[in-house]
């Protein structure tokens, strides 16, 4: 005969009824999870690296103080000069041509760096702002006055100070007063 087995299930105590309830919350907080929705995404990173060619004016060691020294805009300041008499700044030398002309003379440096490109040498011009045709302008023995542009070096070595020097030519017939005049070097890649 079959017998019938009857069993009787009881809920411990209050406290074990909490509990199931808790871990009843925790399954049903995990089972949000398992459904959240997600996204992703890629961002491509591109850049064109272009060769470039920075060039700077140094104070040489035995010239004039660039003011600017080390930028890419600087001067050479004479301050105030005069054919017969008066002083000379520190570094500049004053050369007389008999009564007909004096010329300032000092050294500079010219540093050109490179990035980026597989250029060995680079070529120097240099061309006067505004052409003057009273006074005489020389960058070492390359006469600049005619506001041409002018090659001053084929082969420039990046990465260093070279060194250059400016000669001013002022004649005796020449009217007191300022002379202003900017000289713009170009330095292209060879």
């Amino acid at each position: 005969m079959n017998s019938l087995r009857t069993f009787d299930i009881r809920v411990g105590s209050e406290s074990s009824m909490k509990n199931g309830l808790i871990f009843t919350g925790v399954l049903t907080a995990f089972a949000g999870l398992v459904n959240a929705q997600t996204g992703s995404g890629t961002m491509g990173i591109t850049a064109d690296v272009m060769g470039s060619i920075n060039l700077t004016f140094v104070t040489d060691a035995s010239g004039l103080a660039v003011t600017g020294t080390t930028t890419s805009a600087a001067s050479l300041p004479f301050g105030n000069v005069q054919m017969f008499g008066g002083s000379v700044p520190a570094n500049v030398t004053k050369t007389l041509s008999g009564v007909a002309s004096f010329t300032l003379s000092t050294p500079f440096d010219i540093r050109v760096d490179l990035a980026n490109s597989s250029s060995l040498t680079y070529t120097l011009s240099a061309t006067l702002s505004s052409a003057d045709a009273v006074n005489g302008w020389l960058i070492n023995a390359i006469d600049i006055s005619s506001g041409s542009i002018t090659t001053i070096t084929a082969l420039g070595a990046y990465a260093t100070a070279v060194p250059y020097t400016l000669h001013l030519t002022v004649p005796a017939s020449e009217a007191n007063g300022a002379i202003s005049n900017s000289v713009n070097f170009t330095a292209v890649g060879n």
